[in-house]
């Protein structure tokens, strides 16, 4: 397979995620179509795979929780929960998917309701109905759009 222009993103992304450079990521993803973000941001997780530590920082980023390099010297709780949520076996953006405002949506009931408690009890619970979600979604499209 030739080499794509996207690939060199990809290791970029993965290096980035790695090494925790908010503003690098920023650089890629605030520069780039949405439809090529998507591409970039699945073949980094494929090549980050099993590295839940770096994946769940990257899900921290996603949830507007890490946006500078000072930010990795906090605490960062919707990382962490995300990285648990890989480590029981949850797919990110299959099972569940970070969210601007330091949100987690969990679209997997079953799989979340099947955690031990210690995990679920990290979870301040919103249960919403499809156009509740849908409102949700639209509003944050519209936050990441501007």
């Amino acid at each position: 397979m030739p080499f794509q222009p996207t690939d060199k993103l990809i290791k970029q992304v993965v290096h980035y995620c790695q090494t925790r450079h908010p503003e690098a990521l920023d650089e890629i993803f605030d520069n780039l179509p949405i439809h090529s973000n998507d591409r970039i941001l699945a073949g980094a997780l494929k090549i980050l795979d099993n590295d839940f530590d770096s994946i769940g920082w990257l899900c921290g980023y996603l949830a507007s929780e890490i946006n500078r390099s000072e930010d990795n010297y906090r605490y960062h709780p919707i990382a962490e929960l995300c990285k648990t949520l890989l480590e029981y076996g949850m797919e990110l953006f299959v099972d569940f998917t970070p969210y601007p405002g330091s949100r987690i949506l969990i679209a997997n009931i079953e799989k979340f309701e099947s955690l031990p408690e210690f995990v679920k009890a990290a979870y301040q619970v919103m249960e919403s109905t499809g156009d509740n979600v849908q409102q949700m979604n639209d509003a944050l499209l519209q936050e990441l759009v501007v």
